[in-house]
């Protein structure tokens, strides 16, 4: 009897001192004892990412990640991902977030875990200036060009609703932005967001077509199952709306502010 409780008594005190190393391993601990935090920033289009004209990240991605960064009170490394890589390096220890325009959905929420939104965006299609292509559906034949990213919400949905479409996989968005200026593809889906710079400053190249397809919360990705980490993203987030930082920097690269009033299917 007295074995069974000096046994009993061991396994508390080993099952304590594991959940002890398991908080001491917390992203956050980590972060702060290295003092360093390394973010994944997908920099393949402004204005949520690309490089300034000294080679430096820029964009509104990589405002926030400056801003996370400067609240925890560490040094930052930018990791340029994309949309084969952003989850990947999250889940291989890379990176200890990723603030790179990623849609948090159940699917992606069964390899990483999400924060709360820190954006809302649709995805729209991107043609040449004057095309006969207005929906998604209109490019359900082989004749039509499309380009879209690996792994994105614009790849689901022109498999779904344009299956005989002609695809051309890039890695980046501003590839989808040459083929079009090059009329070797006919249209594009991205992320209203990019959509709608790159129309704007395309000189009328480029047309924005008008019909969102999602309401998409973009959040900030992390390891699966750091919950303490994930609580803290969550309050990061949710204390830059409330104190007016995320409306201003949205103001800072769009012009406009952002809003929730957005037309789905």
């Amino acid at each position: 009897m007295k074995k069974l409780a000096v046994i009993l008594v061991l396994l508390m005190v080993l099952a304590i001192a594991g959940g002890a190393v398991a908080q001491e391993q917390s992203t956050i601990d980590r972060i702060l004892a290295q003092g360093k935090i390394v973010i994944g920033c997908s920099l393949s289009g402004m204005p949520i990412g690309g490089f300034d004209d000294n080679g430096k990240p820029t964009g509104y991605d990589v405002d926030w990640a400056h801003r996370l960064a400067e609240v925890l009170g560490v040094e930052l490394e930018i990791v340029d991902v994309n949309g084969d890589t952003r989850i990947p390096a999250v889940t291989s220890g890379q990176v200890d977030c990723i603030l790179s325009n990623i849609t948090g959905n159940l699917t992606r929420a069964q390899t990483i875990d999400f924060s709360i939104p820190y954006l809302r965006a649709g995805i729209k299609m991107l043609t040449q200036a004057g095309s006969k292509y207005h929906m998604v559906e209109d490019l359900n034949t082989p004749e039509a060009r499309v380009t879209v990213a690996r792994g994105t919400t614009g790849e689901d949905l022109v498999l779904k609703h344009a299956p005989k479409a002609t695809i051309t996989y890039v890695d980046v968005f501003t590839e989808q932005q040459l083929l079009l200026e090059q009329d070797r593809v006919d249209a594009a889906f991205e992320d209203s967001t990019l959509v709608d710079y790159a129309a704007g400053r395309s000189e009328g190249k480029l047309e924005a077509q008008e019909h969102l397809y999602t309401s998409d919360p973009i959040c900030i990705g992390a390891r699966k199952g750091d919950m303490e980490w994930i609580r803290y993203l969550d309050m990061f987030v949710s204390w830059q709306i409330s104190s007016g930082w995320q409306a201003e920097t949205y103001y800072k690269w769009w012009g406009v502010y952002p809003s929730g009033m957005l037309y789905i299917w």
